[in-house]
């Protein structure tokens, strides 16, 4: 398939399910915007109205806000830079579902990213073309991810336009975006152990480059944070970023710490505390989750940077949303958007390749399955979800294993 057709029929597919979008929304049982999309518009009218009160909006609260600045996170559950509520602006101002065309839009750049970078290491055109479509432009679980509002295409965007930038040796370039990248989503900071040992182990070795490199993404990240922090203040540094170190989220989703956090969640019966009460306290730990999951993905960094960067953000990414304390289809994008200029370093037979994906795909629809029993035909339970989420961490761990065996 040539890539200009490719693009083309992502562009439709995108379309289709926006147009879809909006006649579920107004007809369906079962609402077709994702609930964050609300979340990012709620925070766009506080923040250009604090006096609004169907948001409960309040005035920003840097030292240096002006009194017309709103708050984005007197929004509940809003916990993301205040950047992305500016970029939503426009859902206020003009049309609702701008957002939803952005996100969209950022999915199609990202696809002409992933091709230029597999023509650069060598791809032809048409197995480059064929795999960004296969994997990216044409999959239906990434633009039905970024037409019902999910903002994970602009991080994924900011992450391969970093990776794209490190490929051709940019490497201020790939330093700022770096920065940026971490600033908006904070999980790319696991790649600065390959980074680290990337522009370390070069042929022209000089220390002075991992030094430099660490100093731009550094002033990158604080030139974004100092002034956001002067509008918006503690909210801004708590929502952003502290909040992701402690956050025990007891929501059913596919991570194996969900169960243990929805227990703790009843501490307070004679039942929970008479069973096992220091398990289900160590389980709820924040560090229980986080030692295990970053120690991983940044040895992975150490160990394959300096040999090939798209595999070893693709390992990388894959072991930390594994491990991570909550998992969610949108977290899936995070190494889906690496696997086409990674595919280089893979080794596969077609068998193996088919045994892979299908472990993959069938454990998530197991899991999928008893969230549907427990969600919508109400005959499920937490538990029998939280078993089908145990048994796709195990498939997500022997999945790692196979994508490290096929390094090459």
């Amino acid at each position: 398939m040539r890539f200009r057709v490719a693009l083309l029929l992502g562009v439709l597919l995108r379309v289709v399910l926006l147009l879809w979008g909006s006649y579920q929304d107004v007809h369906g049982p079962v609402k077709y915007t994702d609930i964050d999309y609300f979340v990012f518009s709620d925070a766009s009218t506080c923040l250009l109205d604090p006096t609004h009160s169907s948001s409960l909006c309040s005035p920003a609260k840097g030292r240096f806000a002006p009194t017309w600045l709103g708050d984005p996170y007197s929004r509940s559950t809003y916990r993301y830079t205040p950047l992305l509520a500016i970029l939503l602006i426009p859902n206020r101002l003009f049309f609702p579902s701008f957002g939803k065309l952005l996100f969209a839009t950022s999915d199609l750049v990202v696809a002409i990213l992933l091709y230029r970078l597999m023509r650069r290491r060598g791809s032809t055109p048409t197995s480059a073309s064929n795999t960004v479509a296969l994997t990216w432009l044409l999959n239906p679980m990434i633009a039905n991810i970024s037409t019902r509002g999910s903002s994970e295409s602009i991080i994924g965007l900011l992450v391969v336009g970093t990776l794209s930038f490190a490929e051709r040796r940019q490497w201020d370039k790939a330093a700022m975006g770096y920065g940026v990248a971490v600033h908006f989503k904070i999980f790319p900071v696991i790649y600065g152990s390959s980074f680290l040992v990337a522009t370390m182990f070069q042929p022209e070795f000089s220390l002075s480059r991992p030094l430099r490199f660490g100093l731009v993404s550094f002033a990158t990240f604080m030139a974004l944070n100092i002034p956001l922090y002067l509008l918006w203040g503690q909210p801004f540094l708590q929502e952003t970023f502290l909040y992701h170190l402690s956050r025990l989220d007891h929501r059913h989703n596919f991570s194996p710490y969900f169960y243990p956090y929805y227990l703790s969640s009843f501490s307070s019966s004679t039942a929970f505390e008479s069973a096992s009460s220091f398990l289900h306290c160590l389980a709820a730990h924040p560090l229980a989750a986080f030692l295990p999951q970053m120690i991983l993905a940044l040895g992975l960094g150490f160990l394959f940077g300096a040999k090939d960067l798209p595999y070893a953000w693709l390992v990388q990414s894959f072991a930390f949303v594994a491990f991570n304390k909550v998992c969610t289809s949108q977290y899936f994008l995070w190494y889906l958007w690496l696997l086409p200029p990674a595919l280089s370093r893979l080794s596969f037979t077609r068998s193996r390749a088919i045994t892979t994906v299908s472990v993959w795909v069938l454990s998530q629809a197991i899991w999928l399955s008893q969230a549907y029993n427990l969600e919508i035909a109400g005959t499920g339970g937490y538990l029998a979800v939280w078993i089908a989420g145990l048994g796709f961490f195990v498939a997500q761990v022997w999945v790692l294993g196979e994508l490290l065996a096929a390094f090459r």
